[in-house]
């Protein structure tokens, strides 16, 4: 009897331990095929990865598609197809698309003078358009579009004259809210020359409280011209932005003369809000002139990208010429930003290079900042950029010159990592105080904290007139704050001194280039930048989707 009951516990203790091992394979089976099943979280985990990168491949390959057709070879105009000109077609529920010029002459109108707003829809670009091929329009002879405020036949009222009427308003309820897509497509030759005895607003949208995307504006011709006490505002692709502009350019002209406030930017004049823009560049030369006689209350803000702002900017380029002349008022002119102004929240500039010339101009005493990356910097960081263009200065009197090849200058709560400058700083006319730096003119004292870290220059300072009140440094001309300089590098020859007055701690001199490290490894901090292999910016590195 014992052995028997002994065999039966032996038995039972088996065959629960089989179950056991049973029920463990199914749970480690479920946990398996949780973690690596077509719905397992590792998988989901893989796909999400996947996903996003496969989306910044294709934002990459996008804006590099934009870029291709630069030299307008790449840009295919062709027959518009539309049923119904002067009437957007609807596809899907939120989504609205131009497919002709006569379309967005009507969204203009749609927007400025009925006053719909598109708010959480998106309108997006059907085909490349060309204001001036008769290939964009249904009929470009059309006299029927005289309540759009075009008389005459619609292509040349839209091509000459005053040209085309932008798209919004300042006010609240007369602007865009909603998503302007451009699905990386092209509009060509906008054309607007307003003259006028009153605020000049000027771009392809006035006022925008919605994003703008993947748009590229070719040959650009913008005259704008605020007569009397005036100001005038422009920018490419907006004069100005409260929302987020991505992947957009614009090549062409813009040209700005007023006697007020002036915000000039190759895509927007002024950016404000929690504003970023990323993915952007401008080709555009740009020359903006203030005529006022009187001095004061007539700031240039002028930069290639955004003329002046709140705003983040992230991987965007200039390449266009900038001439600035404030007669007797400030300018503050920078290849990226003009004037970067404080908010009371940190912005950043990172990733971005300008490889094109900044001509600034002033006839009497008054401030003039001009920088190869930005004019005035207020509350901000400015990381991994380079500039590569020279930067003149030529002004008869000045009660404060301040210029660098980075940032002409640096206010409140600054930081500055991984910058290189490697273009020309160059003084042709003065007879003022003078505060030039190879990187940085002019550090402003504000007990707040200021810090550079990781600072080349190897651009030459070339100044006409010595006198005893110069600032000049081949990194900072003058350091007025307490902020702390580390691993600051100039070449022996920029300049005879690395700062020109203050401190040189942390600023060290070397007599060969061959000391200095490649400016693609001072720069490439985020891994966004590489080598112009395709000999499209001077050899000097380019970001990755170029």
């Amino acid at each position: 009897m014992l052995k028997t009951k002994l065999k039966n516990v032996k038995g039972i203790t088996l065959i629960a331990l089989v179950i056991t091992i049973i029920v463990l394979l199914i749970l480690a089976g479920v946990s398996i095929a949780m973690l690596t099943g077509e719905n397992g979280i590792l998988t989901q985990a893989q796909k999400a990865k996947m996903e996003t990168e496969n989306v910044a491949k294709q934002e990459e390959q996008d804006l590099a598609k934009l870029e291709a057709m630069i030299n307008g070879e790449d840009i295919i105009i062709t027959p518009v197809d539309d049923d119904n000109p002067g009437q957007l077609e609807q596809e899907g529920t939120d989504t609205l698309v131009i497919n002709s010029i006569e379309d967005l002459v009507f969204f203009s109108y749609d927007v400025t003078t009925n006053g719909t707003t598109y708010e959480e829809k998106t309108v997006k670009l059907g085909t490349n358009l060309d204001f001036s091929s008769d290939k964009s329009y249904v009929d470009p002879d059309r006299t029927d579009f005289d309540k759009y405020g075009y008389t005459g036949q619609l292509k040349q009222a839209l091509t000459s004259g005053t040209g085309f009427n932008p798209i919004g308003s300042q006010d609240l309820a007369n602007s865009f809210y909603g998503t302007f897509d451009g699905d990386n497509k092209v509009i060509c030759s906008l054309y607007e020359n307003i003259k006028k005895d009153d605020v000049v607003r000027a771009g392809l949208f006035v006022t925008t409280y919605g994003e703008i995307r993947n748009l590229g504006l070719v040959n650009v011709n913008i005259t704008a011209i605020a007569q009397g006490e005036n100001s005038a505002s422009v920018g490419g692709i907006a004069r100005a932005s409260y929302n987020n502009i991505y992947n957009c350019y614009v090549t062409g002209s813009i040209n700005v003369t007023g006697s007020s406030w002036m915000p000039v930017g190759g895509l927007c004049g002024v950016m404000q809000e929690e504003a970023n823009i990323e993915n952007c560049y401008n080709l555009a030369s740009i020359k903006a002139t203030n005529v006022k006689e009187d001095l004061g209350d007539a700031d240039i803000g002028c930069g290639g990208i955004v003329g002046q702002g709140t705003v983040n900017i992230n991987k965007c380029y200039n390449r266009g010429r900038i001439e600035v002349d404030g007669g007797n008022n400030q300018i503050l002119v920078g290849g990226i930003i003009g004037s970067l102004v404080d908010s009371g929240t940190t912005r950043t500039i990172k990733n971005c290079y300008n490889n094109a010339e900044i001509e600034g101009k002033s006839k009497t005493a008054y401030q003039m900042h001009l920088g190869g990356i930005v004019g005035r910097l207020t509350t901000a960081n400015v990381l991994n950029c380079y500039n590569a263009g020279d930067i003149l200065g030529n002004e008869e009197k000045s009660d404060g010159y301040n210029i660098g090849g980075i940032i002409g200058t640096q206010r409140a709560n600054t930081i500055l990592n991984n910058l290189f400058n490697v273009g020309k700083v160059i003084n042709e006319e003065n007879n003022g105080n003078l505060r030039i730096g190879g990187v940085v003119g002019n550090t402003v004292e504000d007990d707040t904290n200021i810090s550079l870290n990781s600072i080349y220059n190897i651009g030459v300072i070339n100044i006409k007139n010595q006198n005893s009140t110069n600032n000049v440094g081949s990194i900072m001309g003058i350091r007025n704050s307490t902020g702390i300089l580390n691993n600051c590098y100039y070449l022996t020859g920029t300049y005879s001194t690395g700062v020109g007055s203050g401190s040189s701690t942390g600023v060290t001199e070397w007599d060969s280039f061959d000391e200095f490290p490649s400016m693609l490894s001072v720069v490439n901090g985020d891994g966004v930048f590489k080598e112009d292999t395709k000999g499209i910016n001077n050899g000097y590195p380019i970001l990755e989707w170029q």
